[in-house]
């Protein structure tokens, strides 16, 4: 593989990925080095990829992989929020029929993202976009961080209603 076939992947799966080792519980200040090291994995070991249609999930492999190392290390520096929320996500992420990091599900999610209105997108893409914290999209809102948690806390009630209907339906 080429590096500009490599780069096409990387820029392809990149927010996805983040996501999906943010949701087994690593720290967000270590996800953007857990995803660079999964993809410096992947790179090392692009010839065992047999199917670029399967690279998502692939990539996914080796991202929980290198979380549950994390795990298991004793260092000063621990990059992961909640061991046992960590064991849990991972033994989930391992059932791929219940992941909801499925193309699908992506897909759905980016569609329900997209009929928000805008100030609910303006929160949405501030938390999950830009990694904002609360207390920094209150700053940019006029809103009050315990207003903005409540906020985003019915706006990923809303989105999960509306990821589960469009997968229900089909209609992703």
């Amino acid at each position: 593989m080429q590096r500009r076939e490599f780069a096409k992947l990387v820029l392809e799966h990149q927010a996805r990925l983040r996501m999906f080792i943010r949701m087994l519980g690593a720290m967000p200040d270590a996800v953007d080095d857990l995803a660079q090291d999964a993809f410096v994995v992947a790179y090392e070991r692009i010839d065992t990829l047999d199917d670029f249609d399967q690279a998502g999930p692939w990539l996914r492999s080796i991202a929980r992989n290198l979380v549950r190392n994390e795990l298991r290390k004793s260092s000063r520096r621990r990059r992961v929020v909640n061991a046992s929320i960590s064991e849990a996500m991972l033994a989930m992420s391992d059932e791929p029929a219940t992941t909801p990091w499925s193309e699908d599900w992506f897909s759905a999610l980016r569609k329900c993202v997209e009929h928000l209105p805008g100030h609910g997108r303006a929160l949405v893409d501030g938390r999950y976009k830009r990694g904002q914290n609360a207390s920094q999209i209150a700053n940019e809102t006029d809103m009050t961080p315990a207003a903005v948690r409540q906020a985003l806390s019915r706006l990923r009630g809303l989105l999960r209603t509306c990821v589960e209907t469009r997968l229900a339906e089909g209609s992703t």
